[in-house]
C-alpha cells in the first residue's frame, strides 16, 4: 500500500507539471537500493542536473528545478528519511546528505548563484534552508538526535553556517 501511495504521489507531481516540457539538455540520475523508496524529479530549463541516491528503506526525495545551470544532489541512507529540494533561477547549487532515521531536510532557493548544503547524521532531526536573492550561501551540519535548524535568507551575499551536535 505504501508503495502505491508513493507512486501515486510521484505521478501526481509529474502530471501537475506535465504541461511544461523539460529540455533535453537537462540530466537526472536516480539510484535506489533497498525497499519502499520513492523519488519525484522535475526540471524545466536548460543545463540543469539532478542526482538522487537512496540506500535503505522508506525514503522519499523530491527534486524540482526551473531555470538554467542549476544542480542538486541528494543522498540518503538509513530508514524513513525525507529530502526536498526546490530551485528557481540560474546557477544555483544544493546538496543534501543524510544518514540515520526519520531525518527531514528541505532546501528552497530562488534567485541566482545561491549555494546550500545540509548534512545530517542521527535520528529525528530537521533542517530547512530557504534563500532568495543573489550569491547567498548556507550550510547546516547536524550530528546527533532531535536537532532542529532553520535558515531563511533574503537579499544578496548572505552567509550562514549552523553546526549542531548532541546526544
Amino acid at each position: 500500500m505504501k508503495r502505491t501511495l508513493k507512486a501515486a504521489a510521484a505521478l501526481a507531481l509529474i502530471t501537475a507539471f506535465g504541461a511544461m516540457e523539460a529540455s533535453a539538455q537537462n540530466r537526472t540520475v536516480i539510484t535506489q537500493h533497498g525497499r519502499d523508496n520513492g523519488v519525484a524529479a522535475y526540471q524545466q530549463g536548460t543545463r540543469n542536473g539532478a542526482v538522487v541516491d537512496q540506500t535503505g528503506r522508506e525514503h522519499y526525495s523530491r527534486a524540482w528545478q526551473q531555470g538554467r545551470r542549476n544542480f542538486l544532489r541528494m543522498n540518503q541512507g538509513g530508514t524513513r528519511n525525507q529530502a526536498i529540494t526546490e530551485q528557481r533561477g540560474d546557477d544555483n547549487l544544493a546538496v543534501t546528505g543524510q544518514e540515520g532515521r526519520n531525518l527531514r531536510a528541505a532546501t528552497y532557493q530562488n534567485g541566482y548563484g545561491n549555494i546550500a548544503g545540509i548534512a545530517q547524521i542521527g535520528n529525528g532531526s530537521i533542517a530547512t534552508t530557504d534563500q532568495g536573492g543573489v550569491n547567498n550561501t548556507s550550510a547546516i551540519i547536524q550530528v546527533g538526535n532531535g536537532q532542529d535548524a532553520s535558515v531563511r535568507q533574503r537579499g544578496d551575499n548572505n552567509i550562514t553556517v549552523v553546526i549542531q551536535g548532541g546526544p
